[in-house]
């Protein structure tokens, strides 16, 4: 009888563990941190302002005594980004002074961009889109660097930083 009793006992507490565990996963939803229903693609095409940076930059790579410079509160005229089509997630524009520029958004809002200059500059900026007060921001990290193998290009540096652009229209 108490074999019984102990394998019923038993059998109520696994059941009230498994009961437990199933209504916390439901309770919080997705447990690959996207709900269902967020399908927001937002409209990325406008012009977009650097809002603040700071990076740290080294002005010439091939020099062994060259030290990083470190600058803070980098700002760029308004503008300097202008998305210019978008189909779905991904999207393409220009980046000051046409430079070519295209990026993708992922389901979880992060997005990823690449800014390009056949003779010039490289750039990467990964980030996360936010809306504050109606307006779309991406905050995130940048990184470029200069293709000095390039023959019209004698430039030899390259940085890292992080930001904020804001959508200005």
């Amino acid at each position: 009888m108490r074999t019984k009793v102990k394998a019923f006992i038993a059998v109520v507490g696994v059941l009230l563990v498994v009961t437990a565990i199933s209504l916390i996963i439901i309770s919080r939803g997705s447990l690959y941190g996207k709900a269902a229903n967020d399908n927001w693609i937002p409209d990325m095409t406008g012009w977009w302002a650097t809002e603040r940076a700071a990076t740290y930059t080294f002005d010439d790579v091939t020099d062994p005594t060259c030290m990083p410079v470190y600058i803070e509160g980098v700002s760029y005229p308004e503008g300097v980004f202008h998305i210019t089509v978008q189909t779905g997630r991904v999207f393409a524009g220009t980046w000051e002074g046409g430079r070519k520029l295209t990026g993708v958004i992922l389901p979880d809002r992060t997005v990823s961009m690449q800014a390009f200059e056949p003779s010039e500059l490289r750039f990467f900026i990964t980030g996360r889109l936010t809306k504050s007060g109606g307006t779309l921001q991406l905050e995130g990290y940048a990184h470029g660097f200069n293709d000095f193998g390039l023959p019209a290009n004698g430039d030899k540096n390259m940085y890292s930083g992080y930001g904020r652009l804001v959508k200005v229209d």
